[in-house]
């Protein structure tokens, strides 16, 4: 049986992948990204839901061991899930997006980064650090670069 964790887990391998294979170029700011994770999450949660419950799984019928349901219905979810994260989630994510940008050894490919965190467009940043936005795309995919070899 899987967990929340396992849930959490899949959807943001998920969201890796995809976004390694350019399936979100035009994620623009982190309240896009918010709502992105949150809506694989969900999904993610209900497949699992949906899975558990199937016949040959108990039918719905498998309860945890200290007896409440292992399985939420979707309201059960859109009553849980906020529309902000929790305290504890943006910390975290505080905590890895300051480790990403860490890992940039160029103050350039920093200022980018930050910049296309705080939801800035490409030309904007292109704009603003006076380049090309050639320039700031090919940036832009050596960050993807680099992070990707630390999830690796």
């Amino acid at each position: 049986m899987a967990d929340e964790e396992d849930v959490a887990l899949s959807a943001l391998d998920g969201f890796c992948r995809a976004a390694r294979d350019g399936r979100f170029p035009d994620l623009a700011d982190r309240d896009g990204l918010w709502r992105l994770l949150l809506q694989m999450t969900i999904h993610k949660a209900m497949s699992l839901a949906r899975h558990e419950k199937r016949r040959r799984r108990g039918g719905g019928q498998v309860r945890s061991f200290d007896g409440d349901d292992l399985l939420w219905d979707e309201v059960e979810v859109a009553r849980v899930v906020g529309r902000e994260p929790t305290p504890e989630f943006a910390a975290m994510m505080a905590d890895e997006c300051r480790n990403l940008l860490q890992k940039l050894d160029d103050p350039r490919l920093r200022d980018l980064a930050l910049a296309k965190m705080e939801g800035y467009s490409n030309q904007e940043i292109a704009d603003r650090m006076d380049c090309s936005l050639r320039t700031v795309e090919r940036r832009l995919r050596l960050i993807r670069k680099e992070w990707q070899h630390a999830f690796d």
